[in-house]
């Protein structure tokens, strides 16, 4: 029961990471001007970015270790 709980929580996670993902971009296109627009990439959604892939990526490995054969030993020793 517990590794669909900790699955379902990964699912909103990563929705919620796509959804900044997708609000970062937009807030970056909407500049009126290019030079601000490579200001805002550089300084905001290249940083934003990284951060929610590596979470994204955390999240899909979270995932691939409490599915595994093992991953019920895992949960069960913490």
């Amino acid at each position: 029961m517990l590794q669909f709980g900790i699955s379902l929580l990964m699912v909103l996670v990563c929705a919620g990471g796509v959804a900044v993902l997708a609000l970062v971009l937009a807030w970056q296109e909407r500049a009126a001007a290019p030079d601000v627009r490579r200001q805002r990439l550089v300084v905001l959604v290249l940083p934003v970015a990284s951060a929610v892939l590596a979470l994204l990526l955390g999240a899909v490995f979270l995932l691939l270790l409490i599915w595994s054969p093992q991953g019920a030993e895992l949960l069960a020793s913490r």
